[in-house]
């Protein structure tokens, strides 16, 4: 249910203001400066505080009226709170708005006075738009302050869920229970076969490398499995219990599948570890699973192709390795492969333009391969079968469990929960154990560029008590720059002016996957790559999307001038860039074939280009195409790397020695690589030059926590 006040309040610094829904903040000729940008959910429940100022009301109560729901946790209630509080600029301790009352509920404090209208609104500005999902309930009214994006949610339902939570009522709410709680990062679980230990990958903090710990689950004992220089990941029981199999990798030098054998006996004491077979030194890290035989096992590995990830099958008896499918060029290649209870098959993922992920399946008996389910706005880490290999269980962005059918592609929303899965697993029965929490929290960071200004300095420019994740600066003197941040508890666009002023351009009612931003040469229109798409802002918030409703795109640029954009989209299975002239009404036409990146000097012909088939870089020039040397090539070997062309080099981001993100420039005439002292250790490839060139801003990240956590839901076989 939707609730909103009729008239005009003031809430301490803040204004209510009925034709917006939102809560603003006036400057003294009352004009807006600032909004407190909520999803749908988190304004009703703030407008029911503002109806009920200063009375005590329950968590029950919130969620009868406002979620319409009384059987579930009042974890969902704390979530909603939190979100609140962070862009109230509340302190829980002392509360200037939420008050909360343990154990009974929460109290709306700040005085809330109704007002007389104070803002005259320019009809000519505003905009009626009725919200396609409930066209026959509600009319949204938009001024020009916050007509943001306005079209996206007519002609794009998928990146603006509507405003509706009966999709809930039937779904569990779940709070996660800690099962590890050590300091720094746990990951990659697995457990026994009798579900008494949990194996997992633990890295203490950034500057440690990934061990293996082995937990016993009834006394909470943890034991170090393994220590070396490289990293340990995806550590898998076999199906008796005795060894588990795991990847020892350092990146670039080497890769090995590993098995420890266990002493019989509750300590599982570790006896043997011997190597078993040799995967692709640039391989990303992996999942293993044993066939349920145990004479098997599958991994991932790009020992073929050094730019694109396979799933393989390990004999044991043999030690014969097989490729079982040959990826596509469409992204990173297929990782995490589980084989099916009853051992007659497998499904991985599969990676689509670095930004989505595929289900797939595989007979392997017939080796028939069909593609299962295309998760647009998710990417599970890992997938797992249900016991009657009936259902596929993952992790979805959106805080839930989610399942699709074997046999009908059929998805359903299993659980809610109060925190974000990056894997989950299958235990007991009606247990699924998963990695929760954050690798880190990301900021902006601004550098003096040494190439163009040795004067050294180094500032945060924007820090909020969530992420910022993306960041673009305005190629003009007085243009605003652009940042992706999750201060209102989604991603959202924000431009910040040179006066100080901010303004959130997108109104984004879910979770979406913002991959890229780049502004115009004349720094007045942003191009956005949105869950796969490519939208077009101006600095007002009105969007158009580029790209094709089918179309899966990977990178996109701007031309020389503002009124020609690029960008690369996949066509059955054949990447390609498209070029599209802005002002003319002809259908995007394909510019280059076989290319999967794309980027174009603003100040120059230079253009960069990969190779999608052979992965490899080039620049291309009126001169032709010059590839770069084999050391480049090996360096920015990470799909992810950004790319600044200007007219005397090419600016990236790359993954140094030290596994740090660092910056380094190319320049095109003595084809000289500088590394640049701008470098965040905790991995972060987006970074963008001022105007002159004089400074950078990258995206820096500071590391977390993640944890071993555990769900019972007994509907989960």
């Amino acid at each position: 249910m939707s609730f909103r006040p009729e008239k005009q309040l003031k809430v301490e610094d803040w204004w209510y203001l009925p034709q917006l829904d939102k809560l603003a903040k006036l400057n003294s000729r009352m004009e807006v400066t600032e909004t407190a940008e909520l999803d749908h959910l988190c304004q009703s429940v703030l407008n029911f505080f503002l109806l009920n100022a200063g009375r005590l009301i329950s968590k029950e109560e919130l969620l009868k009226e406002v979620w319409q729901m009384t059987s579930v946790t009042d974890g969902r209630v704390a979530r909603v709170i939190s979100i609140l509080r962070d862009v109230l600029g509340d302190d829980v301790k002392s509360p200037r708005y939420i008050e909360t009352i343990p154990k009974r509920g929460y109290r709306f404090i700040a005085k809330v006075i109704e007002q007389e209208p104070l803002i005259v609104q320019a009809s000519s500005q505003t905009e009626d738009v009725q919200n396609i999902a409930e066209s026959k309930k509600n009319r949204l009214w938009w001024l020009s302050l916050s007509a943001a994006t306005l079209l996206l949610l007519v002609t794009a339902g998928l990146l603006f869920f509507p405003a509706d939570t009966k999709v809930e009522e039937q779904v569990p709410f779940i709070s996660w229970s800690p099962v590890s709680s050590l300091d720094g990062f746990e990951y990659y679980p697995a457990i026994s076969p009798d579900n008494s230990f949990l194996v997992y990958s633990y890295q203490k903090s950034k500057t440690h490398s990934n061990v293996l710990m082995l937990q016993n689950l009834k006394n909470h004992q943890t034991q170090q499995l393994t220590q070396s220089e490289a990293d340990d990941f995806g550590a898998s029981f076999r199906p008796d219990g005795k060894a588990i199999a795991y990847q020892r990798l350092k990146y670039k030098q080497y890769c090995e599948i590993r098995l420890i054998t266990l002493q019989n006996g509750t300590e599982q004491l570790k006896t043997e570890d011997k190597l078993l077979t040799s995967c692709g030194p640039s391989s990303s890290s992996t999942r293993i699973s044993w066939a349920p035989d145990g004479k098997s096992l599958l991994f991932s590995s790009d020992e073929n192709n050094s730019h694109r990830m396979a799933i393989y099958s390990l004999d044991l008896a043999s030690g014969e390795k097989t490729q079982l499918v040959l990826p596509s060029n469409s992204g990173l290649g297929d990782f995490t492969a589980r084989y099916s209870h009853s051992g007659d098959k497998i499904a991985f993922l599969r990676d689509v333009a670095s930004s989505s992920v595929q289900i797939w399946l595989m007979d392997l008996y017939s080796r028939e391969l069909s593609m299962l389910l295309h998760l647009k706005y998710s990417y599970p880490g890992d997938i797992a079968w249900d016991s009657r290999d009936e259902l596929i269980y993952y992790a979805s962005r959106k805080l839930s469990i989610e399942s699709v059918d074997v046999k009908t592609s059929k998805q359903k929303v299993v659980a809610l929960t109060n925190n974000q899965a990056a894997e989950i697993l299958l235990g007991g029965a009606g247990e699924i154990y998963g990695s929760i929490g954050r690798y880190g929290s990301y900021y902006i960071k601004k550098f003096n560029n040494p190439i163009t200004n040795p004067e050294v300095s180094e500032e945060i420019v924007f820090k909020s008590n969530r992420s910022e994740r993306l960041v673009e600066a305005n190629p003009t003197v007085d243009g605003p720059s652009a940042a992706v941040s999750m201060r209102t508890g989604l991603p959202q666009i924000w431009l910040f002016y040179p006066d100080g002023g901010q303004k959130m351009i997108s109104q984004f009612q879910n979770s979406a996957a913002i991959a890229d931003m780049e502004f115009s040469a004349d720094g007045r229109q942003l191009l956005v790559l949105i869950d796969q798409a490519v939208w077009l802002f101006d600095l007002k918030g009105k969007a158009r999307k580029i790209s094709g409703d089918d179309e899966v795109v990977k990178s996109l640029s701007w031309g020389r001038q503002s009124d020609r954009v690029f960008y690369t989209t996949n066509n059955k299975g054949k990447w390609q860039v498209m070029s599209l002239a802005l002002a003319s009404e002809v259908a995007p036409s394909v510019y280059l074939d076989g290319v999967d990146l794309f980027a174009q000097s603003k100040g120059s012909e230079h253009q960069l280009i990969r190779n999608s088939s052979t992965g490899k870089y080039s620049i291309l020039t009126r001169q032709g195409e010059e590839p770069l040397s084999e050391d480049l090539q090996k360096l920015i070997l990470f799909e992810s790397s950004t790319f600044v062309l200007r007219d005397n080099g090419v600016y990236f981001s790359a993954i140094n020695d030290q596994q740090q993100s660092q910056l380094y420039f190319y320049q095109y005439r003595d084809k000289k690589l500088v590394p640049l002292p701008v470098v965040s250790d905790l991995y972060s490839t987006r970074f963008s030059l001022s105007h002159n060139d004089q400074y950078i801003y990258m995206i820096i990240g500071d590391s977390q926590d993640m944890d071993i956590a555990k769900l019972e839901l007994k509907t989960i076989n």
